[in-house]
């Protein structure tokens, strides 16, 4: 799909994804990182000395840089420069992440790059925006969550917030970074113009809790921190069933159970009349926000009983 375009990745930890994303719908994705290679590969968990080479210990390194090509430039150096240079010149999206930028501590800041290629788009990821009065403020996947407000939604009712287990913000900023990396190529493409995308984490945070922001609107009350109840629509669903000797943590939807029903029936704890249910359609809402009771529901919550035994 998006073969004909060139990506520049100059995202650290906090931004590769977005590069990915866009390697995966068929870009050609060009990490540029400097001497010694980029911090990301050095970002935990890391697997074991006996298992990886040094550059590629990092698991999360492994998992957000796939489908690109990589190159080490010292951009203090004036060849290193020059190749640089040439790189923006064919590049259609550049992507960075701060909070400073590995190109911008260089001198590469949006209007030198929209000088070598008056048609490029430039998408910047930093905490909290290139200005205002929190520019310059640090962050931590803890701070951004509380601050963009998915915190205030997570944890238990009668205590305070609680961060989610695994880090989450940069994955939604990076993602939002290949989105809004196409509305500016699009938007290039109408005005002949570069364009420049300042991609505040702490926003693209906000984003992830739309539904929450227009719940009272909606329904008639904003929802709080259910503790590990699941909010679906008008309902409240609590995902951890206990079991014989352990628990089972699984929203009772249709992608969940469906895929168990061959180890279901191995046990001999359902029959094969729960092949017959369309398992697709479980729980989907209705357009109020209230949910339509179905064969399948009704069959899954006749089962607990069993689960609960073993």
């Amino acid at each position: 799909m998006l073969s004909p375009y060139r990506v520049i990745d100059l995202t650290d930890h906090r931004g590769e994804i977005g590069p990915m994303l866009l390697g995966d719908l068929g870009a050609d994705v060009i990490r540029v990182e400097p001497p010694g290679g980029t911090a990301a590969r050095r970002a935990g968990k890391l697997l074991p000395a006996d298992r990886s080479s040094d550059d590629l210990a990092s698991l999360q390194f492994r998992a957000f840089n796939r489908n690109k090509r990589s190159i080490v430039l010292d951009l203090n150096l004036p060849a290193d420069q020059a190749d640089f240079e040439q790189l923006i010149r064919g590049a259609d999206i550049v992507i960075e992440s701060g909070p400073d930028g590995y190109a911008a501590i260089h001198g590469f800041g949006f209007e030198q790059l929209r000088a070598l290629n008056p048609r490029v788009a430039h998408v910047f990821i930093t905490p909290w925006g290139v200005d205002g009065p929190a520019a310059n403020r640090l962050a931590t996947n803890l701070t951004l969550s509380a601050m963009g407000g998915q915190a205030a939604l997570q944890g238990s009712p009668n205590r305070a917030p609680v961060r989610i287990s695994v880090p989450q913000i940069w994955r939604h900023a990076g993602a939002e970074a290949a989105a809004a990396a196409m509305i500016a190529h699009q938007r290039i493409q109408r005005t002949s113009e570069a364009q420049f995308v300042d991609l505040s984490a702490q926003c693209a945070t906000t984003w992830t809790t739309m539904n929450a922001m227009d719940a009272a609107a909606v329904q008639g009350f904003n929802f709080e921190r259910p503790g590990s109840v699941v909010q679906m629509g008008t309902r409240e669903v609590s995902p951890v069933f206990q079991c014989a000797d352990e628990f089972l943590v699984a929203l009772p939807v249709g992608p969940v159970i469906e895929p168990l029903l061959g180890h279901l029936m191995g046990e001999e704890l359902i029959d094969e009349t729960w092949l017959e249910e369309e398992w697709s359609s479980t729980s989907q809402p209705r357009g109020n926000g209230s949910f339509q009771p179905r064969s399948a529901d009704r069959r899954f919550r006749s089962f607990l009983p069993a689960l609960h035994q073993g």
